[in-house]
C-alpha cells in the first residue's frame, strides 16, 4: 500500500515537473512578456520623472534666481541648455539599457534552445 502510495506520488511529481516545463515558454512570451514590458515602461517613465526632463524643457528660457538681466538671462540659458543635454543623454543611455533588456527578454528562450539543439547535435555525430 505505502509502494503504492509513493509510485503515484512519484508519477504526479513527474507529470507536474513536465506540465511546468511544457508551460514555460507559453509564460515567457504571454505573462513574463507582459510584466517586463510593464516594468520596462515604469523604468522609462520614473528615469523620465526623476531627471525632471518635462521640468527642464518647460523652464528653459526662464531666468534662474531671478536674474532678470541681460547677463543673467544668458548664463541661466547656457546652464539650462547644459543640464538639459546632460539629463537628456543620461536618459536615452537609461532608454536603450531598458530596451536592451527587453530584446534580451525575448531572445534569450530562442538562444537557449538553439545552444541545447546544437550541442545534443554534435553529441550524437560521435
Amino acid at each position: 500500500m505505502t509502494q503504492n502510495i509513493i509510485i503515484q506520488a512519484i508519477k504526479s511529481i513527474f507529470i507536474d515537473i513536465i506540465g511546468e516545463i511544457l508551460y514555460f515558454p507559453i509564460w515567457w512570451y504571454a505573462q513574463g512578456l507582459k510584466r517586463t514590458t510593464l516594468w520596462m515602461w515604469n523604468s522609462i517613465v520614473g528615469s523620465a520623472r526623476n531627471l525632471a526632463l518635462p521640468l527642464m524643457f518647460k523652464n528653459l528660457f526662464k531666468p534662474m534666481f531671478g536674474q532678470t538681466d541681460r547677463q543673467g538671462r544668458a548664463i541661466s540659458f547656457v546652464m539650462r541648455i547644459i543640464l538639459t543635454l546632460s539629463r537628456l543623454i543620461v536618459f536615452i543611455v537609461l532608454l536603450v539599457f531598458n530596451l536592451l533588456v527587453l530584446i534580451f527578454w525575448i531572445v534569450l528562450p530562442v538562444v537557449v534552445a538553439w545552444g541545447l539543439a546544437t550541442n545534443i547535435r554534435e553529441l550524437w555525430k560521435q
